[in-house]
């Protein structure tokens, strides 16, 4: 393949892949944020942080969260420790893990957006119905028989669970046409209030488990999953180009 065309195929990924691949105006930084949520079958409803001032509760309706330290970066201008930080977006039909693109999932208060691009699959076996009482058990549920994003584990006793998931963000400032910075997230409930088989039971039976979480999102060079697929998209039509020359000069 000559170097022409080599160099259209590259164009033609990075055209297609997101604008923040190779700029990052936000830069390298971190933000640490707490509220509460309330998890079912078919939504994460981001309710607020009370001790912040904020709470709004309803699904489809506009979370809020409190920010505390560490704000290093852009996070460290704009944005008061044990004050309202922002708004949060909730997830909905269901929270399904892999590509997911949601505009200004969270808005911060100093002018940062997040967009969500992917949810990380839940990190552990399928949840085992005759071990969900079992200390220090660990499982991701299946929820209307789609993989969750949750990790769920037992506490030494067995009466309580943590939840925790994992987002991958595009963050910016205005809008992306000048670049994005990727940034990853970690939610995590330490207290679910009750274990693991008494927060499936309460979903499958319709209800919504509701908690306090903290989350801590961190500035990352990784690029996003879909970055990635585009690339190997380009390498592979490198590979058949390849191909089909050899191919043409064996005729």
């Amino acid at each position: 393949m000559n170097s022409r065309i080599l160099s259209a195929i590259f164009a033609s990924v990075c055209g297609i892949a997101s604008p923040g691949l190779f700029a990052a105006p936000i830069g390298t930084g971190s933000v640490n944020f707490t509220g509460s949520a309330g998890v079912s079958a078919v939504a994460v409803d981001f309710f607020g942080d009370p001790t912040s001032g904020c709470s709004t509760p309803g699904v489809g309706l506009l979370g809020c969260f409190g920010v505390n330290v560490p704000l290093t970066g852009v996070f460290a201008t704009g944005l008061t420790p044990l004050t309202n930080g922002g708004t949060i977006q909730d997830l909905v039909n269901p929270p399904i893990s892999g590509l997911n693109f949601l505009s200004a999932f969270i808005t911060f208060n100093n002018g940062v957006f997040f967009d969500l691009t992917y949810i990380v699959p839940g990190g552990a076996a399928a949840c085992d119905s005759t071990l969900t009482n079992n200390p220090n058990y660990s499982c991701t549920p299946v929820i209307n028989g789609v993989t969750s994003p949750f990790t769920l584990t037992n506490s030494s006793d067995a009466s309580n669970a943590s939840v925790f998931f994992n987002v991958q963000v595009d963050a910016y400032t205005g809008t992306t046409a000048s670049g994005t910075t990727p940034y990853v997230g970690a939610f995590n409930t330490p207290s679910a209030g009750k274990n693991i088989a008494g927060i499936l039971l309460d979903i499958n039976n319709g209800q919504t488990v509701s908690a306090a979480y903290s989350a801590n999102f961190v500035g990352t060079d990784i690029p996003e999953p879909g970055t990635i697929a585009l690339i190997g998209i380009g390498l592979s039509a490198i590979f058949v180009s390849r191909m089909r020359r050899k191919s043409d000069t064996q005729v």
